[in-house]
């Protein structure tokens, strides 16, 4: 390319030379005359006189360009100079926030807020830097500066959720969570929040709706979200025989059965008004299912009152019954030795705890072989020792918030600790990680310690 550019550039000018000899060798004459004046040239000269002028009158029209644009040019050049030093002020207030450095985040903020125009790029370090200084009153306005520009808006309602959360505000900070899922509903964190706050607040019905929203639009996995609508079932359920719609809420827990028969709250529900309903044939086959999934001590209580028996030889059979397609588990050698010490049969009872204990029975176990040996007439002295292994002896399932950790005496939907939703299982201390929210992890497999809620 550059050896045509060149080429093309020798051709003119050779073109050039030889119209100048070509001129030379032809110099003509020319003869002007105009108000008595007389101007005897030749044509060589006059062509050189008449580029002279036009390369002069060009000359002047570029001063003169130059001398009216002049003022516009320093102050564009001025505009852009703040600008850079703006732009730099905001890229060095966002490094100090990063860095928790508050005083220098301030300073930049300032500084960035004073050299742009824009408040779309400022608003949000100002608001980041008044949070990093302590500065709620200066974040709280930055954030609702932030609500009156439309592409500014999701995020100044991000802040101000997060604003009220911190305040304890819990009404304002729904209604936050509200606006921001109505501007993007297949965001995680809206959706994850809204639902969260919804069901602190036992608003079940509009949890639900969220909670679909987020199956739709992916946000939430299909294998949590049916568990946590089963659960929101459950609740539902309750409030609608609170209500006196007792077919309404044994629709609904029979619903939420059928999503998570895993679950032992949903079993123990859709049983308890299956019973009550006069349906106690259909409550054992719902128990019966549920504890070859979970078992659990309410599930076997449950179990004989759905059989209305008060034999207590009977009952032994029927926990048998019960437990038989989970009879390994320490659960169903528990309530069989249970229903064994109603009926005083010591026997039966002290070897299904042994089968329950191992060599490590644990504080429940250690408390029934001491009631065995004190209702079968064993002596204080072994009543006493099986009293004083329960002291030391490892702790028994319970339930236990798979968030934060804390112990609840029975099963809730939400935690009194740490208000997340469905994060109550039963299991052993000790058996189970902190699970985040799913907009940080996937729900990890539970522990084979662990029987799901």
């Amino acid at each position: 390319m550059t050896f045509l550019r060149t080429l093309f550039w020798f051709a003119v000018a050779a073109v050039l030379m030889l119209a100048a000899v070509w001129l030379a060798e032809r110099p003509g004459a020319v003869t002007v005359q105009w108000r008595g004046w007389r101007l005897d040239t030749s044509v060589g000269v006059l062509l050189a006189a008449l580029l002279i002028v036009i390369l002069l009158a060009v000359a002047l029209w570029l001063l003169y360009r130059w001398i009216v644009g002049a003022p516009g040019a320093l102050l564009e050049g001025w505009g852009e100079s703040r600008r850079r030093r703006g732009y730099r002020a905001l890229t060095q207030g966002l490094a100090a926030v990063a860095a928790g450095d508050a005083a220098e985040a301030q300073k930049n903020a300032r500084k960035a807020e004073q050299l742009l125009s824009d408040p779309s790029l400022t608003l949000l370090l100002s608001a980041q830097a008044a949070q990093l200084n302590g500065d709620r009153d200066g974040a709280r306005r930055a954030f609702r500066s932030m609500l009156e520009d439309e592409h500014m808006a999701f995020l100044g309602l991000r802040g101000m959720i997060a604003q009220s959360l911190n305040d304890g505000d819990q009404v304002q900070a729904l209604d936050y969570a509200e606006r921001a899922f109505r501007l993007r509903p297949q965001t995680a964190w809206v959706v994850h929040s809204l639902f969260d706050m919804q069901a602190q607040v036992g608003r079940w019905q509009a949890a639900q709706e969220t909670l679909e929203t987020g199956l739709r639009t992916r946000v939430v996995a299909a294998e949590k979200g049916r568990t946590l609508k089963a659960l929101l079932l459950v609740e539902r359920s309750r409030e609608a025989e609170r209500a006196g719609r007792q077919d309404n809420a044994l629709g609904l827990a029979r619903e939420a059965f059928g999503l998570a028969p895993e679950r032992i709250a949903v079993a123990s529900r859709l049983a308890a008004l299956q019973t009550k309903a006069g349906q106690g044939g259909r409550a054992m086959k719902t128990l019966e299912r549920a504890w070859s999934l979970s078992p659990h001590p309410d599930l076997a209580r449950l179990y004989l009152e759905a059989a209305g028996e008060s034999d207590p030889l009977k009952r032994v059979g029927l926990v048998r019954r019960l437990v038989e397609r989970k009879i390994e588990d320490v659960e169903s050698h528990i309530a069989i030795a249970q229903a064994a010490l109603d009926a005083g049969l010591w026997g039966e009872a002290r070897r299904h705890l042994e089968l329950a204990g191992g060599d490590h029975p644990t504080a429940r176990v250690c408390r029934m072989m001491a009631d065995v040996e004190e209702r079968s007439g064993g002596g204080s002295v072994k009543v006493h020792e099986w009293l004083a292994r329960a002291a030391e002896a490892p702790a028994d399932r319970a339930w236990r918030c798979s968030a934060c950790g804390a112990h609840h005496e029975a099963w809730r939907s939400v935690c009194e600790s740490c208000g997340a939703f469905g994060t109550l299982h039963w299991r052993a201390p000790g058996t189970y990680g902190h699970i985040l929210p799913p907009e940080v992890h996937p729900k990890p497999a539970l522990p084979a310690a662990e029987t799901k809620v």
